[in-house]
């Protein structure tokens, strides 16, 4: 029994591919999850990261809203390109294959780009996680890079956080 319990601990905390969108439970410390795209599936923070997106729950995975979005104080958002983060004060621009766009002066303070943990964040990720869904692809620009992220497979990845949430 305690094999089989190990093993599906195993399992949940493997990344599940998505066409290029890949999700992992982190059952260290808490429920962390993370939905993310990349070339190789690889999530580790000891690996160079590339051109990614990374939409990061926190352990407050109960008050998620309706299908697995985000919820006040439980979502961030970090994109690199190149492997690297927005530098301070850099014009971020990001456009949804849906007409959706973002533009904005980044942060710097982290690798996060935006966040619910603020009030002035909440809305901005709600509706980016949301784009995420609808469109078929973004383009995110800064610090004079560009890349365009097919978004195929992103709504699978985002919505295998629902078994964590029963």
């Amino acid at each position: 029994m305690k094999f089989l319990f190990t093993a599906l601990l195993l399992a949940a905390a493997s990344p599940a591919a998505a066409d290029g969108w890949y999700f992992e439970a982190s059952l260290e410390g808490g429920a962390e999850f993370w939905t993310y795209t990349n070339a190789t599936g690889e999530v580790s923070p000891r690996r160079v990261r590339g051109n990614e997106i990374w939409i990061t729950r926190s352990d407050m995975v109960n008050s998620l809203g309706e299908g697995g979005s985000c919820s006040f104080d439980n979502c961030s958002v970090s994109v690199t390109l190149g492997g690297q983060v927005p530098t301070k004060g850099a014009d971020v621009k990001i456009s949804f294959s849906n007409g959706q766009a973002y533009d904005f002066a980044a942060s710097g303070m982290s690798d996060v780009l935006f966040d619910n943990y603020t009030t002035a964040g909440m809305g901005m990720t709600n509706r980016f996680v949301q784009n995420i869904r609808a469109a078929q692809w973004v383009e995110v620009s800064f610090d004079g890079k560009s890349h365009k992220f097919s978004l195929a497979g992103s709504s699978q990845a985002l919505d295998a956080i629902r078994p964590y949430l029963r």
